[in-house]
């Protein structure tokens, strides 16, 4: 089975094409954010790393306190924002940083990056509490979080701004875009809205709306085994560490940071927060088949038990005795194409200094999570996974 099918389905891809038919899809995309986090203040971005940098350009503040190991782009992000990065260690056994590992680093005036990677939400309201403490401010990556919750209120909410991606991977899958929400009313949000990282402009992406068709064909039941997964072994997979790790070095004159994001997109998600819920429940099924799966197996699951299931992105683990390298040969040799978790940001001479991190990207593999993915397929992965021991 796939890594990943698009959470835009081909009819949505095609339907889509008739946003000129709709009022204002722009405007109309905005408001459903609006509902859904009770903020005011919402802004559009072409991606998930430009809408960071934005959010970090438009901050007097000099220094950013981010994961050691998180997605690539982040680093990217606040390199182009002129920032200085201060880098914190993972929690024990886990994917984000929580209050706990930021609580050193929390320096007057400085900007704390709390990321709830794939989903998995960290102790926000800790980190939030820590910063007004501290007189910092929290910005918010939920970047690869929408849908999930804490304590039942939005991720995204809780940090003086949120961000959120329409990234093809994530769960409201628009090929590209991005959410950026001012939760703090002190913020100035015309500043944030205003700044920009590279001058924009809006074109239609269909380039990226055929690149969506063939992703939907390719990773369908009848072609995905005999033809697809063929193809995607024959490729070294060693430094495919993540969905969009090949676009992490992407160039500040590219469509992550000039395309503005386009009325076509805003349809797109649109029709897909429509069904928002029916995803989070096969998710919440998915989550639990795998849990239940590898509970008495040598399978470690990262999953928190506190965590709200319905809005993970991915599930992560880790295999006793075996390396992330390890188990995705393995993998390869089973006829199962999985993924690994993203590579250090720091500079490899201070890789002592975070050794949860250096666990993590040498041991975490990541197992599908979207809605088009059966309890059957899901129970079977489980099963040839908990084969790899």
């Amino acid at each position: 089975m796939p890594r990943n099918r698009l959470e835009s389905r081909s009819w949505d891809i095609l339907a889509g094409l008739l946003w000129f038919c709709q009022a204002d899809p722009l405007e109309e995309a905005c408001e459903a954010f609006r509902k859904l986090s009770g903020r005011q203040n919402i802004f559009f971005a072409p991606s998930g790393r430009c809408a960071i940098a934005q959010v970090l350009a438009a901050l007097p503040q000099k220094e950013v306190v981010i994961p050691a190991c998180t997605c690539g782009v982040v680093k990217t992000a606040a390199e182009i924002a002129g920032k200085r990065i201060i880098y914190v260690d993972l929690a024990k056994g886990a994917v984000n940083a929580t209050s706990a590992e930021y609580a050193e680093a929390a320096k007057p005036g400085r900007i704390l990056l709390a990321t709830h990677l794939f989903g998995i939400p960290t102790d926000i309201e800790a980190i939030c509490e820590l910063a007004k403490a501290r007189n910092c401010v929290v910005v918010e990556d939920a970047v690869a979080a929408f849908g999930g919750q804490r304590n039942g209120r939005p991720l995204g909410t809780f940090g003086d701004v949120g961000v959120f991606s329409f990234q093809y991977a994530k769960r409201l899958s628009a090929f590209g875009g991005a959410a950026i929400i001012v939760n703090n009313e002190v913020l100035d949000a015309s500043a944030i809205s205003s700044t920009r990282v590279a001058k924009q402009h809006r074109i239609m992406p269909f380039r990226d709306l055929v690149k969506g068709l063939v992703h939907n064909l390719a990773t369908s039941s009848l072609i995905y085994g005999k033809l697809t997964m063929p193809l995607l072994s024959r490729k070294d997979h060693h430094d495919r560490t993540a969905e969009d790790t090949q676009e992490q070095t992407a160039p500040i004159n590219g469509p992550a940071y000039t395309r503005e994001f386009h009325p076509y997109q805003a349809e797109l998600v649109l029709r897909l927060l429509k069904r928002i819920d029916r995803t989070r429940e096969r998710i919440a099924q998915l989550v639990a088949i795998y849990l239940e799966s590898f509970s008495k197996t040598e399978v470690i699951s990262v999953v928190p038990s506190d965590c709200d299931e319905a809005g993970l992105l991915r599930f992560p683990i880790a295999i006793a005795g075996r390396d992330r390298d390890e188990v995705l040969d393995l993998g390869l040799e089973r006829g199962l194409f999985l993924s690994g978790i993203y590579q250090l940001l720091p500079d490899k001479s201070d890789h002592t200094r975070f050794p949860n991190a250096v666990w993590a990207a040498r041991n975490l593999v990541l197992l599908p999570l979207f809605s088009g993915l059966s309890p059957q397929s899901a129970a079977r992965l489980a099963r040839e996974v908990s084969r790899l021991v």
